[in-house]
């Protein structure tokens, strides 16, 4: 069988990104495709099994757009033969090994967001009392067909008013399982870093740092220092990077 890890990066045209303005930030693709080079290697490095690099990538008018033909190329790769499919975003960075297939039997995602709760309005109704990020997510071959369906019908009306359209999807995917939180968290395969401070970070995701597997570095809240601190890692590490990735 078949096993992928899908990453995705497009071009952004509308710096308008629904969650932050992002007009000030120059040359944001260029530091972004730099973040998915060190993002890359990372996984290249760590992530265990035989498996094929499959890198989604283009020009949007708008981020919502990113996101939904992200999920319409992993809906459709899935579809196309038996598979299990890993995704990452470009400011993930696994850095110690990681071993993911066949191992979970359902659709996951593994840690929470920043907010953990989720109870804004949305045309599809849907609230969260525990808010996954969609950072990191495993979709395996064996997962129950009915859980595409919740996101097929969703998706097909993809709100591109708020930034959260994609994790509200894939919330409902995850949770519709009638799994519970204590069967789905698992931080250190999604370990969230948010905040410079490491102590704060340790005690938010239930885990210290040195126990993480895949860091998340939430890069919507500024690319330039997040890729900074990719190099660095990506550095101490003994990464091979392809290409330079000194912030622009």
């Amino acid at each position: 069988m078949k096993n992928y890890l899908v990453k995705s990066l497009f071009e952004v045209q509308d710096p308008d990104w629904k969650v932050h303005d992002r007009s000030h930030e120059k040359d944001l693709f260029a530091n972004y495709m730099a973040m998915h080079e060190v993002s890359t290697a990372s996984f290249q490095r760590f992530l265990g099994g035989e498996w094929e690099l499959k890198f989604i990538t283009g020009q949007v008018g708008q981020i919502n757009k990113a996101f939904e033909q992200t999920f319409w190329a992993i809906h459709d790769l899935w579809h196309s033969e038996p598979c299990n499919i890993l995704y990452t975003d470009p400011d993930t960075m696994a850095i110690k090994p990681v071993e993911c297939w066949g191992q979970y039997p359902e659709f996951r995602m593994f840690n929470y967001t920043d907010p953990r709760s989720f109870d804004r309005p949305n045309p599809y109704r849907r609230q969260f009392a525990n808010f996954f990020n969609a950072g990191v997510r495993y979709f395996p071959a064996t997962m129950n067909p009915i859980t595409w369906g919740t996101g097929y019908q969703m998706a097909k009306i993809w709100d591109a008013s708020t930034y959260d359209t994609e994790q509200i999807i894939l919330n409902s995917m995850l949770w519709d399982q009638g799994v519970i939180v204590e069967q789905m968290l698992e931080p250190d395969m999604a370990w969230q870093l948010f905040h410079p401070n490491i102590d704060l970070m340790n005690q938010w995701n239930g885990c210290s740092i040195d126990q993480a597997k895949i860091l998340h570095l939430h890069s919507s809240r500024g690319a330039v220092d997040r890729l900074g601190f990719m190099t660095n890692l990506a550095n101490q590490l003994g990464l091979s990077i392809p290409n330079s990735t000194t912030p622009k």
